[in-house]
């Protein structure tokens, strides 16, 4: 396979679906738990998501800055308010493709890096040709029979973690993903026993298609046996099926998320450096 040339337009597209993404994850959290002020905001040509601060960056930063739109250093500050609000300092994700005033402004205000994630991509063409579900592991679609297995498969899965995260965000992204409309959700099973779960995101931003796959974690006991790549293939037919040409995956920078994704066939597009202001200086001004 070809490897995809990034133009600022696809990388747009890429963030467009990544910041779609990102609202509907809150607006759900926000019909699901009525009364606890999660919103978005649209700014320079992102999207910022705000929830409550016990669940950290997850649900509160901005992703999609300074692409095809420019933002004033008031309007920094005032989202700069609204997430020290919350006991949060900003953070921002930036592509490599922003404009230069959106790295200025943010200078201006004294962001710093402090962290990097990537985004991963895979022509759906050959799907179908790279479809080899690990020995013994059957992926099957979550309705609403084996909801409740999904749920406990999830966040199960997702509680052993190097980096671990609140029960009450883990939960919380679970429920998320299976109120979501655009989402399906599917199991992993071996030996009749759940081993892992995933979702794929149908994200059509503007007209522009994009399969995100997302929220897949493997039961530790089950670890080292190809959970994730059967479920990556499963996703990817599925998507193809549905006529998307391309996937896209996020992830932190050699974590298990991106070593599955690159022996999935997916390959780097860029990546994306975290600004953040701390906590203090928003109160500051």
């Amino acid at each position: 396979m070809a490897a995809i040339f990034i133009t600022p337009q696809l990388a747009q597209r890429l963030e467009r679906a990544e910041a779609q993404h990102l609202a509907r994850q809150v607006e759900t959290y926000a019909e699901l738990y009525p009364g606890q002020r999660a919103r978005t905001i649209a700014i320079a040509g992102g999207m910022a998501a705000l929830t409550i601060g016990a669940f950290g960056r997850k649900l509160n930063h901005v992703t999609g800055f300074g692409l095809g739109a420019s933002a004033s250093l008031d309007e920094l500050a005032a989202l700069e308010a609204a997430y020290a609000a919350h006991g949060l300092a900003t953070e921002i994700d930036v592509c490599p493709y922003a404009d230069a005033e959106a790295l200025k402004l943010l200078a201006a205000r004294g962001y710093s890096v402090n962290a990097f994630s990537n985004t991963y991509i895979k022509s759906l063409d050959d799907a179908g040709a790279a479809f080899h579900p690990a020995s013994g592991v059957e992926i099957v679609h979550v309705t609403a029979e084996n909801a409740a297995e999904f749920f406990n498969a999830c966040v199960a899965g997702f509680s052993v973690q190097m980096q671990q995260r609140p029960l009450a965000l883990l939960e919380a992204l679970a429920r998320i993903a299976m109120a979501r409309s655009d989402t399906r959700l599917y199991l992993a099973i071996v030996d009749g026993n759940v081993a892992g779960s995933a979702g794929l995101g149908l994200i059509e931003p503007e007209g522009t298609a994009v399969a995100h796959l997302y929220i897949a974690s493997t039961l530790p006991a089950y670890r080292g046996r190809g959970i994730q790549q059967a479920l990556l293939q499963a996703r990817l037919l599925d998507a193809q099926r549905e006529g998307f040409a391309l996937a896209s995956i996020t992830a932190r920078p050699s974590n298990v998320s991106a070593r599955n994704a690159l022996r999935a066939g997916f390959e780097l597009a860029y990546t994306k450096s975290t600004f953040v202001r701390p906590l203090h200086n928003a109160v500051q001004g």
